[in-house]
C-alpha cells in the first residue's frame, strides 16, 4: 500500500492526548485513518507518565496503529514546542495531513498550506461521512468539550453541523 492509496497522517502531541480524552478515542480514529505517524518527540510526549513507548502503545492497543518516523527539521519562525515542530515537519515533507490541536501551530500549518484539524473536526468530518452516528458524534464533542480538549464555542459551532 504506497501513502496514496493508505489513510495515512501525521500527529502531534495534543490530538492524541484529545483522543485519550474520549471514550474509544483511538477506536474511532481507526475508522478514518491505517496509520498515524508522529515524530519522536511526540512519541516521548506521549509515554511520559509510562515505562516506555512501547508501555504506552501497548496500554492503549495502538501498536499497529502509531509509527514513529523522523524526519528533517523545517525552519519555523514561531516559537513552538519540539514535538510540534517535529509533527509539521514530517506533514510538510511527507505532504500528509496533520492533526493538531494548538494555535500557534495551527497558524504554523496555515502558513506552510498543510491540511491540519484537531479531533473536534474529525469527529464531525466522520459523521458527515456516515462513519459515526450523529448521537455519537455529539457525545464525543461533549467528552472533548467537558475535559477542556475544546471551549464552548467551538463546541456549538461544531455541533451545529451535526444538529
Amino acid at each position: 500500500m504506497n501513502e496514496n492509496s493508505a489513510r495515512i497522517v501525521v500527529s502531534d502531541t495534543g490530538a492524541l492526548i484529545s483522543l485519550e480524552k474520549i471514550t474509544g478515542g483511538y477506536d474511532f480514529i481507526r475508522k478514518l485513518y491505517d496509520v498515524i505517524l508522529v515524530p519522536p518527540a511526540v512519541m516521548e510526549d506521549l509515554a511520559e507518565n509510562y515505562d516506555s513507548p512501547g508501555h504506552y502503545l501497548r496500554y492503549y492497543r495502538i501498536s499497529d496503529l502509531i509509527t514513529v518516523k523522523s524526519t528533517e527539521l523545517i525552519t519555523i519562525e514561531k516559537k513552538l514546542d519540539k514535538g510540534e515542530i517535529e509533527a509539521i515537519s514530517l506533514a510538510f515533507n511527507l505532504k500528509l495531513p496533520l492533526l493538531i490541536e494548538e494555535a500557534a501551530g495551527r497558524g504554523v500549518a496555515h502558513f506552510l498550506g498543510l491540511s491540519f484539524s484537531g479531533i473536534a473536526r474529525q469527529v464531525v468530518n466522520a459523521y458527515k461521512k456516515r462513519t459515526i452516528s450523529a448521537d455519537d458524534a455529539c457525545d464525543k464533542l461533549n467528552e472533548l468539550m467537558h475535559t477542556n480538549r475544546i471551549n464552548p464555542k467551538v463546541f456549538d459551532a461544531l455541533r451545529s453541523k451535526i444538529w
